[in-house]
């Protein structure tokens, strides 16, 4: 594994874990309440941390890559598709005219309300770039990854979102925490096994996965699904050994 993202390893304080423990019952009047929350805490925590400022670390964001792999496809308008759009902040920078977005939430306002499985169904577009920001936990990431690459054209790009996740409370599911990556890191695993493409996890914006897609047939690895599932964040750090992690301006400088 790349040492891009190991020196970021760092542990917990066992009073550094029992503060946020602690911090994460606070709202909670209910003392029994507090005691079943606190014991679930302590039941899915994990000292292992990865201690990286995302503001700190690098100017760069998805956005940069997105607007970079459009640029390199070198059409006028290629086409372009995200899902997950939120308040349409990263889609609204887009450069390209030909763009689409799922999300089945109607306060989001994407081009197509509804979820990425109800648009691959009738989809018939073949997309250039696409953005995987939808659902973060693993079998719809999964899902959307698999989807995507059966409707992106040869040497056209796929960028994940939270392939990164710095402790376990933000890598649980459901979510329990304000900034949330869920346990979307296991289809960076079997990205790295996946034949046909080129893949790799940038060290910017709480991990940005890149995949340039070689072949036009690409066969997605999910042979482990089943054990992959029941991973928890202290897996991560074993797993992900097979992952190349990059640094952001690297990965920008020599864009594949």
């Amino acid at each position: 594994m790349d040492s891009e993202i190991i020196k970021y390893y760092t542990e917990l304080q066992q009073k550094d874990l029992d503060n946020i423990i602690n911090n994460s019952t606070i709202n909670y009047k209910d003392p029994r309440m507090v005691q079943q929350v606190t014991k679930h805490l302590k039941r899915i925590s994990s000292k292992k941390f990865i201690n990286i400022d995302w503001e700190k670390v690098t100017k760069l964001k998805k956005i940069d890559f997105i607007n970079k792999a459009l640029k390199k496809t070198g059409k006028k308008n290629p086409s372009y598709l995200e899902i997950g759009v939120y308040k349409n902040e990263n889609f609204n920078l887009v450069e390209t005219s030909t763009k689409l977005s799922v999300d089945p939430d109607k306060n989001a306002f994407p081009t197509f309300l509804g979820t990425s499985n109800e648009f691959f169904r009738d989809n018939k577009i073949m997309f250039d770039v696409i953005l995987i920001d939808g659902l973060h936990t693993y079998e719809q990431c999964q899902e959307d990854a698999i989807n995507s690459l059966k409707h992106l054209n040869k040497n056209g790009y796929i960028f994940f979102h939270d392939f990164i996740p710095r402790n376990f409370l933000e890598e649980y599911v459901p979510r329990i925490s304000g900034a949330w990556t869920g346990d979307v890191w296991k289809v960076s695993v079997e990205l790295a096994q996946t034949k046909g493409i080129n893949f790799k996890v940038v060290m910017a914006d709480h991990g940005v996965g890149f995949l340039k897609k070689i072949d036009d047939e690409v066969k997605y690895h999910d042979k482990n699904r089943k054990e992959l599932l029941y991973k928890k964040y202290e897996d991560f750090f074993e797993l992900n050994k097979i992952v190349e992690y990059q640094n952001a301006e690297k990965a920008f400088n020599e864009f594949i």
